[in-house]
């Protein structure tokens, strides 16, 4: 018969297995922003990676004193996570790839009812007593702590069958995962690249709903997303300097760019800039706030996260 510490590590297994797949998916159907650690590609490959070799140890049953501190220590970690994220503001945790959830629910809701139910249904600790012996830890300690946690030992083909499988599986899904990127421009989803617009037309001019009156004369125009802390500054300082061109819009204007998911409510009301919208009928991957100068409709200087001064908008690169 089951323990209840066998019944929690498999559910959480199947937990782990069906977040991996989740991630998966995403990383092959959706580009990845790669501005910081959790939209990067390659960290979440490797997340794919470990959620799947522990999945694959918690279901398989072996190990498992060793597999029930891998897990708690995990969703510990889990939970600094999603705290932070929380913190920070996020819309998603990012645990379930295109699925979001809420920081706040997966630290409430998942992560931290995880740690209690571990703590509460846990195997046999004893072995944690023979850890310290006088107060220094003794080499005959560690090797009693290593067969504790170890035990009961698997057969050797069980084991071995076990270990093949996985590695099997860790190896085609890092390749299938490493080598099938998806494209940058789909119908369903675009990858906005400012660094390579200088120079040329703006291309999504179609897709701004003001993209007419972008097309004639110079234009500031600042991207961003009405949760983007940074773009509240950046709206400030767009907005003082449409204020000290104002009388001389023929040299210079300002417009907003609202890039979706849009607020409920409009974000941006300005007497002094034009605000329009990037059409909703794509999905956009942009990090904002971006900051572009455009001459009847041609790129000629893009600011990424860092705010142009009224002063060397015109000068040279």
């Amino acid at each position: 018969m089951k323990s209840a510490n066998d019944i929690v590590l498999k559910l959480l297994g199947i937990l782990l297995l069906t977040a991996a797949a989740l991630k998966g998916w995403q990383l092959l159907t959706e580009p990845m922003a790669n501005n910081d650690i959790w939209t990067n590609r390659v960290f979440l490959i490797l997340t794919v990676e470990f959620e799947i070799a522990l999945g694959i140890w918690l279901l398989s049953g072996i190990f498992k004193k060793a597999a029930w501190i891998a897990t708690i220590s995990c969703f510990s970690l889990f939970s600094f996570v999603s705290l932070y994220k929380g913190l920070a503001g996020a819309e998603s945790c990012g645990c379930f790839g295109s699925v979001h959830v809420n920081p706040w629910i997966t630290l409430l809701a998942i992560d931290i009812p995880i740690v209690i139910v571990l703590a509460v249904f846990r195997p046999a600790l004893s072995f944690l007593h023979c850890i310290i012996v006088r107060g220094k830890l003794q080499p005959e300690s560690i090797a009693a702590l290593v067969r504790n946690v170890l035990a009961p030992l698997p057969s050797i083909p069980r084991f071995t069958a076990i270990f093949s499988v996985g590695l099997v599986i860790l190896v085609v899904t890092g390749c299938v995962l490493a080598f099938n990127e998806p494209a940058k421009v789909t119908g369903n989803y675009e990858v906005l690249e400012p660094e390579t617009w200088v120079g040329n037309k703006l291309a999504i001019l179609e897709d701004i709903n003001i993209g007419a009156s972008l097309k004639r004369g110079n234009w500031l125009v600042l991207f961003y997303h009405y949760d983007c802390p940074e773009c509240v500054e950046a709206i400030s300082k767009c907005e003082q300097i449409a204020k000290n061109m104002n009388g001389n819009e023929e040299f210079l204007r300002v417009a907003f760019v609202e890039v979706p998911p849009y607020s409920q409510h409009s974000s941006v009301e300005s007497n002094f800039c034009l605000v329009g919208r990037l059409t909703e009928l794509k999905k956009w991957f942009v990090t904002t706030p971006v900051v572009v100068m455009v001459t009847n409709g041609i790129v000629q200087k893009t600011w990424e996260q860092k705010l142009p001064d009224l002063e060397n908008i015109f000068e040279r690169r």
